[in-house]
Formats: structure tokens, C-alpha cells, sequence
């Protein structure tokens, strides 16, 4: 009986050798890609509607990096991009279907932060990675939801910019609107505190409704305020309408907004010469070697193309460095290894340095100023000096 025993346990301590080290390793449980089965990386942004040019500008860059990638440990890397509507349900929706999708590693998204905010939620649940490239609203990362993380700025860092600039100008009489979305609400709140710290006057704080197209009522009210300035937190379908019925009724006020409305298409194209002097709000320009490459392949660089690029690639190098490929070809990545290697990451994009504070927010970002110019014939976004 004790040799029986003795032999017993020898089994049971030679089997140990033989069960891979990756499934003891990881908490949140495993993604397992089989054999000759791609990786698939999930993507949320606005593919139609009224911001679907930022939207598809997205998804262009995050489709540049996975076609460059190509594969990781002999499986092919695949895009698979999902029209978020730029709104909570539909990211919602996605959410729940990409979270489902056995092969998928991660997801590039979501476009708005009205989306990202409950989809986060959803990828929290079933512990799978979200890196968005544009939900700038602060609460994403203030909600300790250990998914998320984002490679653009948070709306404290743009709506500073924006005030350190109207004191600088000393402009003392503003009025502050917004599109009534999270996004929107954020950069003016943020941006109200910071001018009424500094001791500069809000005539009026105003919200619009998304997808409404006369704003001459608030306009005409506003214009009797006689401002200096009219800040705009929210998107270029709208901003462009106000830059434009600002002309229309009598405005003399400066307009300024924020990266949704840094998109040349719809924003200097669709308002014309109403939109020379209008100021906003976005990073650095990225590389220059980068920018050419991607616009020989998608045309024009909108917004943050550069940004979901960067936010694919540290997915990609992530996905590489986790992964253990399996003798039967498959490969087995561990949810929160991939989770704690994105945290970790100390990443060289085209965007810059690319690292993450402990709540997901990129360290070091950097917003200047954009201001709307006319030379030569040509009328384009000019970076002011820092």
C-alpha cells in the first residue's frame, strides 16, 4: 500500500511539469486563439452619421497599424470595426458583442465618451483591455475601472489650455456653451472653473442640443451680451453651425472650441471663411513622416488617426509579449498580464511618448493652441507658439 501511495503522488508531482505555467498565471482567465485562427482586435468609432469623418479617420489608423502588423506568433492580425453611433447604447451593444467574441485581444475605442463611459462597464465585467484614442471625458479615468486607458488627452488638460490662453489674451466677457453630452459638459465645466478661478467674467453657460441646426435663438440672445468670446464644448456639426449664424446675426465675439471641432473637412471646409480666426484646441501634430505615409493611403489626416494608431500598436505589442504560443499552434493570452503589460508599457509613438499613470491616463500630454488661418489661397489650422 505505501509503494501504491508513493507512486501516487509521483504521478501527481511529474503531471505538474507537463500543465502549461500559463494556467496558473493569470486571475481574469485566458484568451485562447486555436490553431490557424486570427487575432482579432476590436474597434468602436462613428462610421456614419454627422461625425463619421472623424470616425472613419479612426478607424483608418487603427487599420494602418494591424496591415503593418500582420501577424503575431504566426496568427494573422484582423481589424474588426464597429460603428459605435458616438453614443452609450450602441457602445453598449458592441460592447456586450466584442467582450463575447472568444478571439478578440482588445478593443481601440470607444469614439465618444458618452460611449466609452458605460461600454467601459461592459469590458470591466468580462476583463477585456479598451484603449480609446478620443474619449477625453475625466470621469473615464477617475471611476477605477482597471481596463480602460486612453492615448489622447483628458478634458482637464484641454480645457486648462484653453483658459491659460483666453487669460492670456485677457478677454474678460465669455460666454460658455456645450452639446449637452459628456464630452461636451466636461471641457465647459473644466473650462468655467479654471477662468472663474482667475477672476475673468461667465456671462452665460448655455447647452445645445446635438443634431439641431438653428442656433439663432441662443445666438440672438447671446449677442445681446455683447462677448468677447463664445467657448464651445462639443463637435464640428455643431461647432461649424455656430462659427457660421455667429457671422449671420451680428457676433463679433471670437469662437473657440475644443479637438472635436480640429477636423479640417468639417470644420474649416463646411464653414469657409466664417471659420478664419476661430480657435481650438488639439495635441501636437504627430510625426511628419507618418502623417505622409498615412495620407498616401486614406487622404487627409482629420483628428486622431494618430492617436488610434498609437492605441493599436501598444495593443499589438502587448498581444506579442503576453501570448505563449502552445505545441498544437494555438496561442494562450492571459487577460490580466495583457492588462497589467498595457499599464506598464513605456511606449515611442508617432504621437510621442506614451505612458500610463495608474488610472489609465496617458502621462505628459501635451494640448496647444490652433488657430484658423488664410495664406496663400489655402486656409488651414495653425499651431501657435507654446
Amino acid at each position: 500500500m505505501k509503494n501504491k501511495y508513493q507512486w501516487y503522488c509521483l504521478l501527481v508531482i511529474m503531471s505538474l511539469f507537463f500543465i502549461p505555467l500559463s494556467g496558473y498565471a493569470d486571475e481574469w482567465g485566458f484568451i485562447t486563439i486555436p490553431n490557424g485562427k486570427p487575432i482579432r482586435i476590436g474597434l468602436g468609432s462613428m462610421l456614419s452619421g454627422d461625425y463619421a469623418s472623424m470616425g472613419i479617420d479612426i478607424k483608418n489608423g487603427a487599420e494602418m497599424a494591424v496591415l503593418e502588423k500582420k501577424s503575431i506568433l504566426g496568427h494573422p492580425v484582423i481589424l474588426q470595426a464597429e460603428d459605435d453611433g458616438c453614443g452609450g447604447p450602441t457602445s453598449v451593444a458592441i460592447a456586450e458583442k466584442m467582450c463575447n467574441n472568444p478571439l478578440l485581444v482588445g478593443v481601440v475605442g470607444y469614439m465618444c465618451s458618452g460611449g466609452s463611459k458605460p461600454a467601459s462597464d461592459v469590458h470591466n465585467k468580462y476583463k477585456v483591455l479598451m484603449i480609446s484614442p478620443s474619449s477625453t471625458a475625466m470621469e473615464l479615468t477617475s471611476r477605477g475601472i482597471p481596463v480602460f486607458f486612453r492615448t489622447c488627452w483628458n478634458d482637464a488638460t484641454q480645457a486648462r489650455c484653453a483658459a491659460d490662453f483666453v487669460i492670456k489674451k485677457k478677454w474678460k466677457k465669455i460666454v460658455v456653451l456645450h452639446d449637452k453630452s459628456d464630452y461636451g459638459q466636461s471641457l465647459a465645466h473644466d473650462f468655467t472653473n479654471h477662468i472663474s478661478k482667475n477672476g475673468l467674467k461667465i456671462l452665460a453657460t448655455e447647452g445645445l442640443t446635438r443634431g439641431d441646426k438653428d442656433f439663432a435663438p441662443i445666438l440672438t440672445k447671446i449677442k445681446f451680451m455683447r462677448p468677447e468670446l463664445i467657448y464651445f464644448g462639443g463637435m464640428a456639426a455643431e461647432g461649424v453651425l455656430l462659427a457660421r449664424q455667429m457671422k449671420r446675426v451680428g457676433i463679433r465675439a471670437y469662437f473657440m472650441s475644443d479637438d472635436g471641432c480640429y477636423t479640417a473637412k468639417d470644420f474649416i471646409q463646411a464653414g469657409g471663411r466664417a471659420t478664419n480666426g476661430c480657435y481650438v484646441t488639439y495635441a501636437k501634430k504627430p510625426d511628419a513622416q507618418w502623417v505622409k505615409r498615412f495620407e498616401s493611403c486614406y487622404g487627409p489626416c482629420q483628428t486622431f488617426s494618430p492617436q488610434a494608431y498609437d492605441a493599436t500598436n501598444i495593443l499589438l505589442e502587448a498581444v506579442t509579449q503576453v501570448a505563449k504560443k502552445q505545441t498544437d499552434g494555438s496561442l494562450i493570452i492571459g487577460k490580466k498580464a495583457l492588462r497589467d503589460k498595457v499599464a506598464g508599457i513605456q511606449y515611442k509613438g508617432i504621437t510621442g511618448k506614451i505612458a500610463f499613470n495608474s488610472h489609465g491616463d496617458r502621462t505628459g500630454s501635451v494640448v496647444v493652441i490652433y488657430k484658423v488661418v488664410e495664406e496663400n489661397g489655402k486656409r488651414f489650422f495653425k499651431q501657435l507658439p507654446l
